[in-house]
């Protein structure tokens, strides 16, 4: 644990000026209490302050998520404004839940500050302080577990502050059966930090779990086809909230191509809109049916322009025997969707 945390241990409740809360916050913080005790009797800073003060002012059981103390912690400071403005949606602050949860072990510290679900995919922003050599850029070993689902894929990045200091972020798309649920239990439990570069790596103990609502989401049904080379590209939803648009399309291989090309895959890219915007498109993958004749893809475009009418992609068709080979790359005619 670093020094800096170590002394926030120290911190004296009764110095804190309490503020008042609502019923509703303080029926929340006592429903916290109550569950996370039964679940793990071995100490936690989270649960330091315990049930304290659940009278007119209200000091939270997790001490180090009460926003107020939280935005004090020196590596807390605010870990969005050391995130590049590429990284994340535009909006993402304005929709994100704050989660504030403070693990540690081994002399390293994480705390995730928010996440965001928009029935697709899930974005979660931490920060990391340790006195440990990480390196420029290490990875977490240890999945991001997301209830209820079979199984998800996602992408993540941590970029170093300082010698003791990383914020980073982590984008996960889970595999639901049907429709995402309104609500999902995220659970993350990383088991090191490597550094690839130097080959090593800190091994620890941290764990994280809290839920996080779906964003408010409108679904336009499409019809667009395009068929090309012996395949066929069909859209059939965008699925829209502020932040973000999924658009959903099935991809059919004719058997002759199969033949060839055991392994096929059809990605969208040049994401424009009709005012001259370009998007980065974030590919959530899919699964395939019959041998690879069958699929199902998705991706993801954020922050679209309020003011489009219009979004323009081109599918891209990925050509593979298999085991990683990948062997060429052919555009499709571009599809047009017109936006409700």
């Amino acid at each position: 644990m670093s020094q800096d945390f170590k002394e926030w241990l120290d911190l004296d409740i009764d110095e804190i000026e309490p503020r008042p809360l609502s019923t509703e916050q303080k029926e929340k913080i006592k429903k916290h209490v109550l569950t996370k005790g039964k679940k793990n009797n071995r100490f936690n800073v989270r649960y330091l302050a315990g049930a304290a003060l659940l009278g007119i002012s209200v000091l939270s059981a997790s001490f180090i998520t009460f926003p107020a103390i939280a935005d004090q912690l020196p590596f807390v400071q605010r870990i969005l404004t050391y995130v590049e403005e590429d990284v994340l949606p535009k909006k993402y602050e304005d929709f994100a839940t704050v989660v504030n949860q403070v693990q540690s072990s081994n002399g390293i510290d994480v705390m995730i500050e928010n996440a965001v679900y928009d029935g697709t995919n899930i974005i979660l922003t931490y920060g990391i302080q340790t006195d440990k050599e990480l390196g420029n850029h290490p990875r977490p070993e240890g999945f991001i577990n997301v209830e209820p689902t079979s199984g998800s894929g996602g992408t993540g990045s941590i970029e170093k502050m300082n010698d003791t200091t990383y914020v980073g972020v982590e984008k996960v798309t889970p595999l639901f059966k049907g429709e995402g649920p309104e609500e999902v239990l995220v659970q993350w439990e990383p088991t090191s930090f490597q550094d690839f570069q130097t080959n090593t790596e800190v091994k620890g103990n941290w764990k994280f779990e809290f839920t996080l609502s779906q964003l408010p989401t409108n679904v336009q049904l499409l019809d667009q086809t395009s068929s090309q080379d012996g395949l066929t590209v069909v859209m059939k939803s965008l699925e829209k909230s502020e932040m973000a648009a999924v658009l959903r399309y099935n991809f059919y291989v004719e058997e002759s191509v199969l033949q060839n090309w055991p392994f096929v895959t059809v990605e969208m890219s040049g994401g424009k809109d009709n005012l001259g915007n370009v998007y980065e498109l974030n590919g959530n993958g899919g699964v395939s049916h019959n041998e690879g004749a069958s699929n199902e893809w998705r991706t993801t475009i954020y922050s679209i322009d309020p003011n489009a009418t219009s979004l323009t992609f081109t599918p891209q068709i990925y050509y593979s025997k298999g085991s990683g080979e990948l062997v060429k790359v052919k555009d499709m005619k571009p599809v047009t969707i017109q936006l409700d």
